[in-house]
């Protein structure tokens, strides 16, 4: 389906400023698909601003390493705390507890940043932000309105802030759950979650050239950003079975990883062979030369896979909102859980000799997908920046903008 703009003359005058935080990379793609969509259409659009790096060291430290050493010392913990919070808050008044007024002073620089303050629109991507800047919207102290995306499949309360002129969520059962935690319908749109441009262009492609079915299969292995999780287990069961097969191996920011997965030792004449790869930017690309995904079920990596028609097998998903995003995939056909990494060759042998088992997980991944939520969430930007009435394949959106937002 294809997103038709809103008048050039009316995008080409909206200022789009974008906001995530760096806590691994899903939200900050989010944004900078967001942006891409926007740009295309003619909007002004900002550099994605990214929260942590306007807050002091401290903060950045013991929120990013603090996050990342619970998942993993305590993810048990991060889950429970995770369903516990998920409850309904008050959207008549902006928070005023000790995290909201340690949020406020550690992000004061980014309710003042330039971007922010003269921007039509804020696209906020990640629950900090939405958190933060909404106080200030509620507080009469941000002019532009803000749309916040959720970049997870179910819209945790964290994410669902009052000072939020709408929210973006990932489907219909996404929109009913933050209905009753108590957003009104009006400030809600299913447009799903955005994702790299690219990805719908390279698969056409890729199917166009018949690239997948006359190469050795491709398997794609990643722990996100920070490259968490047993994935140097699961290389090595591959390894061991002598799967037939290219393993594209994504450690993200983990140097130690990386360094020791080019150590693995093969077999004279294995026929697999490895590609271990750092951080990239290259993701679409190698998800639309992949056969099988192996990796945690982030947000954005669902709805990425899903937008490539990319079976997926769920490896050591964080509690909460990843066991979540893991389900939901699970029981749409397009995914597997693996829950013993060391036993992840015997169950990659027995997906490829099944090869209708895997086309029937493609296919269930591609039609789940949303490759255009970029665009949709795009156009809902542009109408709430020019107080338009916009009409939408989507009901929510129509919603929106039939109501004061």
């Amino acid at each position: 389906m294809r997103i038709s703009p809103l008048p050039r003359d009316i995008a080409g005058s909206m200022s789009v400023a974008l906001v995530s935080a760096s806590i691994g990379s899903g939200h900050m793609r989010a944004a900078a698909a967001v942006g891409d969509a926007l740009t295309e259409w003619g909007a002004k659009t900002s550099p994605v601003i990214d929260a942590l790096e306007t807050s002091p060291a401290w903060f950045r430290r013991v929120y990013r390493d603090g996050y990342l050493r619970a998942i993993r010392l305590a993810p048990r913990l991060v889950g429970a705390l995770y369903d516990l919070s998920d409850r309904k808050r008050p959207l008549s008044k902006p928070g005023k507890g000790p995290m909201a007024r340690t949020e406020d002073l550690v992000l004061r620089a980014l309710g003042r940043h330039a971007t922010v303050q003269f921007a039509d629109a804020i696209v906020s991507t990640h629950f900090l932000t939405s958190s933060a800047l909404g106080r200030l919207r509620l507080r009469g102290r941000l002019r532009a309105r803000l749309i916040t995306v959720v970049t997870d499949e179910h819209p945790h309360a964290i994410w669902l802030s009052a000072g939020s002129d709408l929210i973006c969520v990932a489907s219909e059962a996404a929109r009913t759950a933050a209905i009753a935690n108590g957003i009104p319908a009006h400030r809600l749109a299913v447009t799903g979650i955005p994702v790299d441009l690219r990805v719908a262009q390279l698969i056409a492609q890729t199917r166009e050239s018949g690239e997948r079915t006359t190469r050795q299969p491709q398997i794609l292995i990643c722990g996100g950003g920070h490259g968490l999780g047993p994935m140097e287990a699961v290389v090595r069961s591959l390894v061991d079975a002598e799967v037939d097969a290219t393993l594209a191996i994504v450690c993200g920011h983990n140097a130690a990883l990386q360094q020791r997965l080019n150590q693995v030792p093969m077999m004279p004449g294995s026929r697999t062979t490895l590609r271990v790869i750092g951080f990239t930017d290259q993701m679409p690309a190698l998800m639309a030369s992949s056969d099988l995904m192996i990796g945690k079920p982030g947000g954005l990596t669902a709805a990425e896979a899903r937008a490539a028609g990319l079976p997926l097998l769920v490896l050591d998903p964080i509690p909460g909102q990843e066991e979540r995003n893991a389900r939901i995939l699970i029981a749409a056909g397009a995914a597997r859980s693996l829950t013993n990494p060391r036993g992840a060759g015997e169950a990659v042998q027995s997906l490829l000799s099944d090869q209708q088992a895997l086309a029937a997980m493609r296919m269930a991944a591609a039609s789940a997908a949303r490759p255009h939520a970029a665009h949709e969430i795009a156009r809902a930007v542009l109408a709430q920046a020019a107080r338009l009435p916009v009409k939408s394949p989507d009901r929510a959106m129509e919603d929106c903008a039939q109501a004061p937002c």
